[in-house]
């Protein structure tokens, strides 16, 4: 009952709102679409209905076999601001290009054909741009999987916990994790001057034209609404392919961005750091089902990548193990490359950790005996950092029982204690309970000992609380974390 009156709220809210938006810019979104029927109507229909309302939709089919042109010509039926064009196959870059020269906004988006975008992030980012004359917006987005929506990336999601308005890449170099070509708004005026354009081959080229516009904008907006569901698709060359062409392509869009940002050497170094941490390891995690032809692909592009990071901050934030698999692929020893990977080496959760001269340290396979660096193990400061999970609630008369799991990451317990935070209730812990257990990708498994909890929070049966924060300390070590309690 409460979701029709809001869609009735809205439906009578609607020809008002449009009517109040009537002088307000003109949004053009570009969407390609090559045999996207399964997920075309969903996106268009996602379009239409979002609370911006001045919008020239430019829907370019490129050449699909099933309906995907039936699907956008109906909605064009439909709705008088969508237009739909027609080309033989070209490819995603030749279509965007061609919608773009169609288009007639005094701003440009992206739109994929699988993805959807959420009701008020365009309109809040258009409200923005308005406001600050940037000639750049980047919105958030969240991950569209099978399941439902999801958070994005950790990375994605701290940069957008802290909004910007007409800021510059020289002042947030961390826009640049925002490299999709979705998820953002130009000026149009900006995107002419710069002559910006996706090329013809876009296997990871988007996040080159991502970077020069960050790199030339006069002003960008980071937002702080979610605007855009991206949907994971493991077809996609740029995500799922374990080839070495999908490596090169890659790391020509990497070398590529980073010769962009010669004349910001801060930046640059900065964008190294980023790809060190998030992106490369996505090749190199591959290696676990991948060929000889794809590790030499990586022999011969990570080292350049590493050159380019500052040496104290990749030793202080890229994790242990993808520090130790990057000397290995520069040093050229592939067959310490597969030793390493074949042992787990790049799940460093399944192997022994203690203090040395160098540090708290993992011993991962090659430890003490290839040519790597003791430095390279030693594990950073979010490696070893505080978990906790309620892993089940109950009701005992007046009280809530929670079953917490409480350990740091890739650390032996000595005699680990536990403090809880809650809105003033009386509190019982205990050491009790099975230890929480870590499985590896291929079936290993690790035990955290003296890890389980039992809590009691005195007469909260009634009134459960949300969340539980928990303080975990274990000899120099502490940290504190909050979790979510389960429905009882």
């Amino acid at each position: 009952m409460d979701r029709l009156r809001r869609r009735l709220r809205r439906a009578a809210a609607t020809p008002l709102d449009r009517w109040r938006q009537r002088r307000r810019p003109v949004l053009s979104i570009v969407v390609p679409v090559y045999n996207g029927a399964e997920h075309l109507d969903e996106a268009l229909r996602s379009i239409r209905r979002q609370d911006y309302r001045r919008l020239d939709v430019v829907v370019i089919d490129d050449g699909s076999t099933d309906d995907s042109l039936a699907i956008a010509r109906r909605h064009a039926r439909a709705d008088r601001r969508v237009t739909v064009l027609s080309q033989a196959n070209a490819g995603v870059g030749a279509a965007r290009r061609a919608a773009v020269a169609a288009a007639t906004g005094t701003y440009l988006t992206f739109v994929d054909a699988d993805d959807t975008v959420t009701r008020g992030g365009i309109r809040a980012a258009m409200d923005g741009l308005e406001t600050s004359g940037s000639d750049l917006a980047v919105m958030p987005y969240q991950r569209l999987e099978p399941t439902g929506l999801k958070p994005a990336a950790p990375w994605i999601r701290a940069l957008h916990a802290r909004p910007e308005s007409r800021t510059s890449l020289a002042e947030r170099p961390d826009v640049l994790v925002n490299a999709i070509a979705c998820a953002k708004i130009f000026r149009r005026t900006f995107w002419d001057a710069q002559a910006l354009e996706f090329p013809t081959v876009l296997l990871a080229g988007d996040q080159i034209v991502t970077a020069r516009a960050y790199r030339d904008a006069d002003g960008i907006d980071i937002c702080g609404t979610t605007a855009y569901d991206w949907r994971r698709m493991e077809s996609s060359i740029s995500q799922g392919q374990v080839t070495a062409q999908a490596v090169h392509a890659r790391f020509d869009a990497i070398d590529a961005v980073l010769d962009l940002l010669a004349d910001l050497p801060d930046v640059r170094a900065e964008r190294a750091l980023q790809y060190l941490r998030y992106n490369v390891p996505n090749s190199t995690l591959k290696l676990e089902r991948a060929d000889d032809a794809y590790l030499d692909a990586l022999v011969e592009r990570v080292p350049r990548v590493v050159a380019a990071a500052p040496a104290g901050r990749y030793a202080a934030e890229v994790p242990a193990q993808h520090r130790v698999l990057n000397t290995l692929l520069t040093a050229g020893d592939r067959d310490a490359v597969w030793r390493f990977v074949r042992a787990e080496g790049m799940q460093p959760e399944m192997h022994p950790s203690a203090e040395e001269p160098a540090g708290f340290t993992v011993h991962l396979p090659g430890w003490g005996v290839d040519d790597v660096p003791a430095e390279a193990y030693v594990l950073t400061a979010e490696q070893t950092q505080a978990r906790a999970v309620v892993r089940a609630a109950r009701h005992d008369g007046p009280d809530l029982v929670l079953d917490v799991a409480a350990w740091f990451t890739n650390v032996e317990p000595s005699s680990p204690s536990l403090s809880v935070k809650t809105d003033g209730d009386l509190v019982d812990v205990v050491q009790w309970g099975e230890p929480q257990v870590v499985t590896s990708r291929q079936g290993a498994q690790r035990r955290y000992a003296r890890s389980a909890w039992a809590v009691t929070l005195r007469g909260a049966a009634r009134r459960a609380p949300r969340t539980v924060t928990v303080t975990l300390v274990d000899g120099p070590r502490s940290g504190t974390v909050t979790a979510r309690i389960p429905h009882p």
